[in-house]
């Protein structure tokens, strides 16, 4: 497979994964929410993957040709998010060589100093075709707050993300180029090397234990932003702390790596797991943001770890 071909499979693999996995108050194969399936994510993903490697667009072109191919397929915004984060990591990975990186003596800040270059560069032209993404999906939120209204912008990406980096996640990683994510426990190169030893051979349930591990690890770190746009913060800091009641055991990641290690991994029983995401639902508080962060760190892990996606 070449090079532009194994980007694009790690992203549907990660955007796989997602929907594979045990996912409270998110949309998966296991649980459907907010008038969309597992299988619409699929369908998006597969859409715009190839959009996201194109070789000759701009990261502007990217994203918005990309939102606009998924809504097309699947009639509603799947992905947006999951886009946002996803196509400037795999706009900088396709300068690369997969050996280059393989060579890099710390990847991660090799990808954050990057991806701060490339932001930072992206020209007004093409920070309006991302505007014009985000207002094609119409996420949910859009609008209420008049200072991060896109529709009313007409700065550099850049600007527009620092102006909205306190209350948005995605804005905050186009700032400070991913560091919370490229920062997350699950990417340092100690529980990355341990988790794959443990799994091998690698099989399809321990990479969904790791999908929901991630996804846990962010309701439970993190308010999360397309709650807190929908219903404000208190909302959002409610479902953190009712997400850490549940998922206690899961957010210790020395705690997880010292589980794998003595075999004992286990997620929470599928009952608990299940209460939580109807307590969710009925309650129209989906936890998109956590899950479109959870692909974006898939994506990456499986980039860092060639083996893992093989």
């Amino acid at each position: 497979m070449d090079y532009l071909g194994s980007l694009k499979r790690n992203f549907l693999i990660a955007c796989q994964l997602d929907v594979q996995a045990l996912k409270p108050g998110n949309v998966s194969f296991n649980s459907s929410g907010y008038g969309m399936t597992g299988q619409d994510f699929i369908t998006s993903s597969e859409v715009c993957a190839p959009l996201m490697v194109q070789p000759g667009l701009k990261l502007g072109e990217k994203i918005y040709l990309a939102t606009k191919e998924s809504i097309k397929a699947v009639g509603c915004n799947t992905n947006l998010g999951i886009i946002l984060l996803c196509a400037p990591v795999l706009h900088v990975m396709q300068k690369l060589a997969d050996e280059e990186l393989r060579r890099l003596v710390d990847p991660l800040d090799f990808l954050q100093a990057e991806l701060m270059k490339t932001i930072y560069k992206i020209d007004l032209d093409q920070s309006k075709l991302i505007y014009d993404a985000i207002v094609h999906a119409n996420p949910g939120g859009l609008g209420e707050d008049r200072e991060m209204d896109v529709r009313f912008t007409n700065v550099k990406i850049i600007d527009a993300m620092r102006q909205a980096k306190d209350k948005d996640f995605i804005a905050k990683q186009y700032f400070s180029g991913f560091f919370e994510i490229l920062k997350q426990p699950v990417l340092e190169e100690n529980f990355r090397r341990q988790w794959i030893n443990k799994e091998k051979p690698i099989n399809p349930c321990g990479r969904q234990s790791l999908a929901s591990l991630i996804y846990f690890y962010w309701l439970t770190n993190n308010r999360d932003s397309h709650i807190q746009r929908k219903f404000g913060l208190r909302v959002a800091e409610f479902v953190k702390k009712k997400a850490i009641k549940v998922f206690q055991d899961q957010i210790n990641f020395e705690n997880v790596l010292n589980k794998v290690n003595n075999g004992k991994m286990v997620l929470p029983n599928r009952s608990r797991i299940r209460q939580f995401d109807e307590f969710l639902k009925v309650r129209g508080l989906n936890p998109g943001t956590s899950a479109d962060i959870t692909v974006c760190s898939l994506l990456i892990f499986g980039l860092l770890e060639p083996d893992y996606s093989a």
